[in-house]
């Protein structure tokens, strides 16, 4: 804990300096940066602190993420920025709130996928066509275009544009700039033009994940999925595979949970399929990797107990509440 100290410490210091953005950015959160040597120094902590070590170098990473976020804001803005004083919230006589349930599913996760050496990745919610598509192997007139109900936009140049279907896009632009191994979640909101009932809505979230290297394979793909619905629903947890199509993996799969001595479709996966690789420039054949997608509200919905999609995104702050304390 003392080292995650002294990094707080040194940023904070960092910040008062004339260093930019960019170049704190790089030195903490970059790919080498001290918070990725940090998590590079999980395996040698005893086992009864790696949790707790984990928990702590996480929020220091969303911390200087958020700061960074109003440092970059600030100098858009034209003003100098000291490091942030705590604000004191005392004096509001309030019923505290909290994440929504949704948003504390989202960070579980986050949490989970991070001690095996996940990063998370942030991507546009306004697309374009050729990532949201054509990168992913599904070109125009594919049938698989047919599954994704999309909301076009189109601007004032005229660019087709889309709010989009799945936040897959954001693991090409992270492919086309990053090279294996790579190992990536990406969570968000997408959104499909189709009638809400008791499972669908037109805008929900996603965390679709994403593995790269050359040590990869179906077997390290099972163990992940075990691993992480274990930990989330906090007891061991059996899954299957079952045959599947998505145009952007080969071979494909639904992954089902025995939930309540039943069997569920919890998510969507495969391995990449070779042609995505080779859109985003990774010609070498001994690198492959799997990909799986996850409808967080289905989570919420099967850890909460609840039989309709629309309570959550209700508005209603009396289930809200009630909804964000179960989670």
């Amino acid at each position: 804990m003392e080292y995650i100290d002294k990094i707080k410490s040194l940023f904070e210091s960092d910040l008062k300096s004339k260093i930019s953005k960019i170049d704190l950015k790089n030195k903490y959160l970059g790919r080498k940066g001290l918070i990725s040597e940090a998590f590079k120094e999980i395996k040698n902590i005893p086992l009864d602190q790696k949790s707790k070590f984990g928990d702590e170098l996480n929020i220091l990473k969303s911390y200087l993420e958020k700061i960074l976020l109003e440092k970059e804001n600030f100098e858009q803005d034209g003003m100098k920025m000291d490091a942030l004083a705590p604000i004191n919230l005392t004096y509001l006589n309030q019923t505290s709130g909290h994440l929504s349930a949704v948003t504390q599913t989202i960070i579980k996760i986050q949490e989970i996928l991070s001690k095996i050496g996940f990063a998370t990745i942030i991507g546009l919610e306004k697309e374009n066509e050729s990532y949201n598509f054509d990168l992913l192997n599904i070109p125009k007139n594919h049938p698989a275009r047919d599954v994704w109900d999309t909301i076009w936009i189109q601007d004032k140049d005229n660019n087709k544009n889309l709010l989009r279907t799945h936040t897959s896009p954001s693991q090409i632009r992270y492919l086309e700039k990053n090279k294996p191994p790579i190992r990536i979640i990406a969570p968000g909101k997408v959104y499909r033009y189709e009638a809400t009932d008791s499972t669908h809505e037109t805008c929900f979230h996603q965390i679709e994940g994403l593995v790269i290297d050359k040590k990869t394979s179906i077997a390290t793909f099972k163990g992940v999925m075990e691993y992480l619905f274990t930990n989330l629903f906090g007891r061991e947890m059996q899954i299957r595979l079952r045959p599947s199509y998505f145009p952007f993996t080969e071979p494909s799969f639904e992954i089902d949970i025995l939930f309540k001595d039943k069997w569920l479709e919890i998510c969507g996966a495969g391995m990449v399929h070779r042609q995505v690789l080779k859109n985003v420039g990774i010609e070498d054949q001994s690198h492959q990797g799997f990909a799986f997608g996850i409808g967080v509200e289905r989570l919420v919905m099967l850890i909460s107990g609840l039989d309709d999609i629309r309570y959550i995104h209700s508005g209603d702050l009396r289930f809200l509440y009630q909804l964000g304390k179960k989670s």
